[in-house]
């Protein structure tokens, strides 16, 4: 009998790019670039594919390896994507049976979190997934930035510009937990450019001052709007300076598109207050191994003790009680019998990257148990503002 899951061979990568083609149809109009992702960027362990009787590969999900930032510290994150499985094989359970084993090759891989895309919220909940990142957006009209004046000067992005870039970037993705940690190919594939983009593309302007690099952003233009894709400052100067840049655009558009953290405070220092602000939701989030993940969290100095008990149905080792204490920012998991705390791996995911503090978590009866335990956890686990801006 042929095995149902196994890894895709390189050779099959046609029929991935079909079975992704069916199921997402804005694909049909990216065929070649299609067809150049899977050669240049999906490797042979990369895609777990489902196969019917006659080894007809019928259900896939790849998961790419990346790395994002938690609290200042970069940990190995499996980043869930191209999941699609044709009509007749919809229904029967074969991609929960895909991301379980994802889940498993995830812990051995050492990917200590996993991140996703929904197509729906609620069918990755019942494999532990749970909204963790969350931006802003922006609509202003461009009139409303005419007041403000540029202090640094503006300059198309060079090659030669990316280290001092990465650096503010680094900066700034270290504040807010979820962004990637980027090498040369995420920057060049996913962020200066992009694989779906249109035949608009990207341009990339850099904010300086003498030879202090102090910002820069990442958009486009089209049909009389600029789209913001990525905006990094460093001040208020550099703000101002970024913001008189898009207005001197004002013969060109007539509204421009910004997609920031939830802490972002362009907002505070418009003229005109009434510009249209929207949460948007991002990326799911979940800990794929709790012990791990706890063990290299930046903890800060806190002092803090509780026990906690985990309810993972999706990944049985994480469902051991856990005892934790926490001297002076060092942590110490013990396993134990009973804990004072309890919750799902969504729930307890969400505390894990910022998204909920757990006091948050209690008053919605996400968290439950001794109130004196909460506010324990509570010294550990802090608000974060989450941030995702390129998928990964």
């Amino acid at each position: 009998m042929l095995m149902p899951i196994k890894y895709i061979a390189k050779e099959e990568h046609g029929r991935m790019q079909e079975i992704a083609t069916y199921c997402f149809t804005w694909m049909h109009n990216a065929r070649d670039v299609m067809k150049k992702y899977f050669q240049d960027y999906v490797e042979e362990d990369y895609a777990l594919g489902y196969y019917d009787d006659n080894g007809t590969l019928m259900s896939q999900v790849v998961c790419f390896p990346f790395e994002i930032y938690i609290d200042g510290v970069a940990m190995k994150m499996g980043g869930i994507g191209l999941v699609s499985s044709m009509p007749e094989e919809r229904h029967g359970g074969k991609i929960g049976l895909l991301l379980k084993e994802w889940l498993a090759a995830m812990k051995d891989r050492g990917q200590v979190v996993s991140m996703l895309g929904p197509f729906s919220f609620e069918f990755y909940r019942k494999y532990g997934y749970e909204i963790g990142i969350e931006m802003l957006h922006y609509t202003i009209p461009v009139e409303y930035l005419k007041t403000f004046k540029g202090k640094y000067t503006m300059k198309a992005y060079e090659e030669k510009d990316l280290p001092c870039m990465n650096e503010l970037y680094k900066k700034f993705a270290k504040a807010h937990n979820g962004c990637a940690v980027r090498d040369s190919l995420l920057w060049n594939e996913l962020t200066l450019s992009h694989p779906w983009d249109d035949q608009y593309g990207r341009y990339t302007y850099v904010c300086y001052d003498n030879d202090n690099f102090k910002g820069y952003m990442i958009f486009s233009i089209k049909e009389g709007k600029m789209h913001v894709h990525e905006i990094v400052y460093d001040g208020k100067d550099a703000m101002d300076t970024l913001l008189s840049f898009i207005y001197s655009h004002q013969a060109q558009i007539n509204e421009v598109n910004i997609l920031v953290p939830m802490d972002d405070g362009i907002q505070y220092i418009m003229p005109n207050p009434r510009i249209k602000r929207e949460i948007q939701c991002g990326m799911m989030f979940r800990v794929v191994d709790v012990k791990v993940a706890l063990a290299m969290k930046n903890y800060s100095g806190a002092n803090s003790g509780f026990s906690i008990k985990i309810t993972d149905p999706a990944a049985a080792w994480n469902e051991t009680p856990l005892k934790i204490t926490i001297l002076n920012g060092k942590i110490d998991i013990d396993e134990c019998n009973t804990a004072d705390l309890s919750c799902d791996i969504q729930t307890f995911s969400q505390i894990f990257i910022g998204y909920l503090t757990p006091s948050m978590a209690f008053s919605l009866d996400k968290l439950r148990g001794e109130y004196k335990s909460v506010i324990e956890m509570e010294k550990a686990f802090k608000k974060s503002s989450t941030f995702n801006t390129v998928g990964f």
